[in-house]
Formats: C-alpha cells, sequence, structure tokens
C-alpha cells in the first residue's frame, strides 16, 4: 500500500475506533454522512476515487480490528478516547509511535497496530476495558 494511501486508511480507522461510545452522550452529527461518502464514490477525479476507496478499506478494517477485539473477550483491552478529539492528537500520537517502529514493525498489520497504539496512548481510566 502506498504511503498517502496507508495514511488515509489510518485516519479512517481512527474515525471508526474514536466512534466507540465510553459513555452515553447526546446523539452527534457524524463526522461523515452517507451524502458525503455519496459524493466521494460519486466523484471521477482520482481524488475522489481514492477517497472513497480508501474511507471504504478503513472503515472495513475498522470493523474487523472491533470485532477482534470483542473476541477477546474480558482480557482484551481497548482504547478510551474521549469524544471529539482532534484529528491532529491522533495523527501526533501515531505518527510517533511510527517514527519508533523497526523494520519488522513497519510489515505489521496496520489496523491492529492502530488499535494497539490507541489502547497504550488512551487507556481506559481505572483499568476499564
Amino acid at each position: 500500500m502506498k504511503p498517502p494511501a496507508l495514511l488515509a486508511t489510518c485516519v479512517v480507522a481512527l474515525l471508526f475506533l474514536t466512534a466507540a461510545p465510553t459513555a452515553p452522550a447526546a446523539p452527534e452529527e457524524p463526522a461523515m454522512t452517507a451524502g458525503d461518502l455519496a459524493q466521494l464514490c460519486n466523484g471521477t477525479d482520482h481524488v475522489s476515487v481514492n477517497a472513497c476507496r480508501i474511507y471504504m478499506l478503513g472503515v472495513t478494517q475498522g470493523i474487523a480490528v472491533g470485532l477482534h477485539i470483542a473476541g477477546r473477550g474480558k482480557e482484551a483491552a481497548r482504547p478510551c478516547v474521549r469524544p471529539g478529539i482532534a484529528a491532529e492528537d491522533l495523527e501526533a500520537v501515531l505518527k510517533k509511535r511510527l517514527d519508533a517502529l523497526d523494520a519488522a514493525g513497519l510489515k505489521r498489520d496496520a489496523a491492529g497496530f492502530i488499535g494497539e497504539s490507541l489502547t497504550a496512548a488512551f487507556p481506559c481510566a481505572g483499568g476499564r476495558r
């Protein structure tokens, strides 16, 4: 996967992971609506086409990571990312961890890497999982 696609996939996966509720909250407007997605996917320019594909791939990978975490039962740690966190803050956390990877680490599954990185950076209070 090319670096721009990898970054976009990471961002989309982060959006999925941060959407997991940590506490009941008032309904918020989604960051991206189905109408937004339709507009991207119906675009004919290469940026729209790539953004559509990367968004779908990222959400699909995010679902896979969520199911993996859920399937591990009570021992599975999960991140507790505060609602409304800025994308720039998430990007900074992940870039720092990406920069620290060795050659073997760079070959890891990106979605799993993001999940583990967020869990380490944003642990749940009181050991909540």
